[in-house]
């Protein structure tokens, strides 16, 4: 029968584990030392992550040079295009009537026609484009290996010389299209409009005009074609326009004319059958003047009644009828009670002389009797008249805010029809500046009749492009690769960042405050070689931890007897008998150190023990290749006795492993029981040193019980998996605890990123190879 150890208590949480710097720095530090630290961490994050930097470059650096010179060349056509205008230009509006534009208002207004939808139609039909197939099929991307030859071979067929492009008057049959036929152009018109280009010459009547296509002489075509039925269409506009516009413009100012005389006899008559003024000043708008009357009227009648209200309310709400102010101030009231101040003095004399009794007494007596009733009556006659004046003032009131909605609703539809004149008045004003401006232009049509100069004309004609201008495959694959680059910097910053490991002992002092006992290298994938030869070559299976000290010159058995030497200064003037070792998480190693760590311990010739106190995971057996029938627990429970129990591995004769036995359905009870401390204290004289293996402590509560039972605990962090975080949790529990944590030993490193554990091991083992040696 187990008994349970009721006297695992947390011991007080101090401040001791703080180390010693710690207590000692300065309260200020050294910034630029700061920054400097960060970098070199940065620095150390990139180059970890080197290769996948190097891929990101690679992978996006290829992907846009082979869409670049996938790309196919581009040649440019350019014209010149001159606009001259006279002082005045007349060009017809949408609704049949001409507009005057200045200088400037035509040459922007020329440059938007340039770039007009209906003129590429015009243009795709001229050149026939919807039969040419080089004008869309030549814009696709080919492959890579195509566009690298086309970079050095001469396109002699785009540089053939092609036949005169015959102008023809298609402005006709762009019109007369229909809405299938222009549904058909439009893929040519977006091509058309998406590589064309517009440029006004600042200063000067010039504008270039610019198309780029993969056809030189395609593109060369569509410029001399654009110009020309431009310059076409310019002048047909102009011979149609000046022809028109004088006709034109006398209609339009006859018919103006007959308008606002129209407009001015219907506002004329809306006048007269509304019983609206005929003209505007003071006093002509009676309707206005009586609802302005009313309406101060109203709110002097409602301020009154709500003066009234009040008072007669403030009466009624009163418990003493002669608080009331209206009626102490009753003149009633104030005589009646003079009259009976006066009759009190007269009885009090006559009490002085004579009892009540007397006649004169009662007399007095009833006369001020009398008097208080007529007093009393006159108050509630003051009361009862408040109620009438509240009365005749709520129905003043209601007789004047009739007469002023009546009279509003009369001002508010005299305001319809005075919104309606407004708007009679606003078109007859319109129609007046209408037609002064078309007098106006009539005028300078007649001026400009005889000017037939042509205004629009080629400065320059377009020439066949010989050199391609793009695409820029060299800078996008340059700046494809500087932004690759700049990303996977910028990710492995990140990833640094938000890596919450523990990889170095700068990082175990920095976050957890705990000594280093060692460095464990990591094996597999990033083992260390010796001279290219592998330290493992034992016939163990790689997957136990005995082949990580079976070859003595390997940096792991390096490692362990470091981690030997480091346990064995860990404490003043003894060394540690019985020693726990735990993780924060499964995975990280704990119980490959704990066997290494024993067995280098029985290397030195001690008398040790391995203990596995893991009774939810044991995996000491699996290692040494014992059965897990017996173990502990068989002890624990009563069962066996403990020398039949552990098991004597046969190439270290100083070494006993106790494995855990059948594991319990409550771990905890076994580990914290009296039986379990009485078997720790009959161990401690029969062996030098303890070697115990727990489970993880941040997931049970077995490490911590333990922890009060031996002299130290070392924490095992695996510097690939374990957070920062739990290792801080796992310290602080234990801590909490009262036990005595020896520090950490950080578990698969990578010594190749360390610089001088790298180069020690490579260096010093090849020396001892050279020299025929043993460590």
């Amino acid at each position: 029968m187990i008994s349970q150890d009721t006297r695992l208590t947390p011991a007080p949480n101090t401040s001791l584990d703080r180390p010693l710097h710690s207590v000692t720095a300065p309260p200020f530090t050294n910034p630029s030392g700061s920054r400097q630290g960060e970098f070199h961490d940065i620095l150390k994050a990139i180059l970890r992550r080197k290769w996948l930097i190097a891929a990101i470059v690679a992978i996006v650096t290829t992907a846009v040079a082979v869409h670049v010179f996938s790309l196919p060349s581009i040649y440019e056509a350019a014209g010149t295009l001159r606009l001259e205008a006279r002082s005045s230009t007349f060009v017809q509006d949408g609704r049949g009537g001409y507009q005057s534009y200045n200088n400037s208002d035509y040459t922007n207004t020329q440059i938007k026609l340039l770039s007009n939808p209906q003129l590429m139609r015009q243009v795709a039909l001229t050149l026939d484009l919807k039969h040419n197939p080089d004008f869309l099929g030549d814009q696709k991307t080919t492959d890579l290996l195509s566009n690298i030859r086309k970079l050095f071979v001469r396109r002699s067929n785009a540089l053939a010389e092609t036949k005169p492009v015959q102008l023809i008057r298609v402005e006709n049959r762009v019109e007369d299209l229909s809405p299938e036929q222009s549904a058909e152009l439009e893929p040519y018109v977006g091509v058309l409009l998406s590589n064309l280009k517009i440029e006004p010459q600042e200063e000067t009547s010039l504008v270039g005009v610019r198309f780029t296509h993969t056809n030189p002489e395609l593109a060369r075509q569509v410029v001399d074609t654009l110009l020309r039925i431009f310059i076409a269409n310019e002048n047909q506009y102009d011979t149609k326009g000046s022809s028109a516009a004088s006709e034109t413009l006398s209609k339009q100012v006859a018919d103006l004319q007959i308008k606002i005389r129209q407009q001015e006899e219907e506002r004329l008559n809306y006048l007269r059958t509304h019983n609206l003024p005929l003209g505007e000043g003071q006093g002509r708008n009676l309707t206005a003047d009586r609802l302005g009357t009313l309406s101060g009227q109203l709110l002097a009648v409602e301020n009154e009644r709500k003066q009234i209200e009040a008072n007669y309310e403030s009466a009624r709400a009163a418990k003493d009828i002669w608080s009331v102010p209206q009626v102490k101030d009753s003149k009633d009231v104030q005589e009646a009670r003079k009259i009976i101040r006066d009759l009190e003095q007269k009885r009090a004399a006559l009490l002085q002389i004579y009892t009540s009794e007397w006649p004169e007494v009662k007399k007095i007596n009833s006369e001020i009797a009398e008097l208080n009733s007529s007093i009393e009556k006159s108050a509630n006659e003051t009361i009862s008249s408040m109620k009438s004046s509240l009365d005749a003032a709520r129905a003043r009131e209601n007789k004047l805010r009739a007469a002023y909605f009546k009279e509003q609703g009369a001002a508010n539809g005299q305001s319809q029809d005075q919104i309606a004149i407004s708007n009679l008045t606003q078109q007859i004003e319109t129609s007046k500046q209408l037609y002064l401006t078309l007098f106006q232009r009539q005028k300078e049509m007649e001026i400009n009749a005889t000017d037939k100069t042509d205004r629009v004309s080629i400065a320059t004609p377009a020439a066949l492009p010989t050199a391609p201008i793009g695409p820029p495959r060299l800078s996008k694959v340059a700046i494809a690769f500087v932004v690759s680059l700049f990303a996977g910097l910028g990710l492995a910053i990140l990833l640094h960042q938000l890596d919450n490991t523990l990889k170095s002992v700068d990082d175990i002092s920095n976050y957890t405050y705990l000594p280093t006992l060692a460095l464990i290298p990591a094996v597999g994938g990033k083992r260390l070689s010796l001279r290219g030869r592998n330290p493992f070559k034992n016939k163990e299976s790689e997957g136990t931890a005995l082949a990580l000290t079976r070859d003595v010159r390997s940096p792991s058995a390096e490692a362990y007897r470091h981690l030997r030497t480091s346990l064995l200064f860990t404490s003043t003037g003894h060394a540690p008998k019985t020693i726990l070792v735990t993780s924060g998480r499964p995975f990280e190693g704990k119980t490959t150190t704990a066997v290494n760590t024993a067995i280098t311990f029985a290397q030195s010739g001690a008398d040790v023990l391995l203990l596995d106190c893991d009774l939810r995971r044991p995996r000491v057996h699996f290692h040494f290749d014992f059965t897990n029938q017996k173990g502990l627990t068989s002890y624990l429970s009563g069962q066996n006795e403990i020398d039949s129990l552990w098991h004597a591995p046969a190439d270290y004769p100083t070494l006993k492993v106790l494995t855990a036995g059948p594991m319990p359905a409550n771990p905890a009870d076994f580990l914290g029981s009296n039986e379990m401390r009485r078997l720790l204290e009959d161990l401690r004289g029969r062996f030098t040193y303890i070697i115990i293996d727990s489970p993880p402590a941040s997931s049970f509560a077995d490490a911590g019980i333990l922890s009060t039972l031996v002299d130290g605990v070392m924490i095992v962090v695996h510097s690939e998996r374990s957070s920062r975080v739990v290792v801080q949790r796992v310290k602080q529990r234990l801590q909490e605890l009262g036990a005595n944590i020896y520090g950490i030993v950080l578990n698969h490193v990578d010594l190749q990123s360390d610089e001088y554990y790298s180069g020690y091991y490579s260096s010093y083992y090849a020396r001892g190879d050279s020299e025929n040696s043993v460590t």
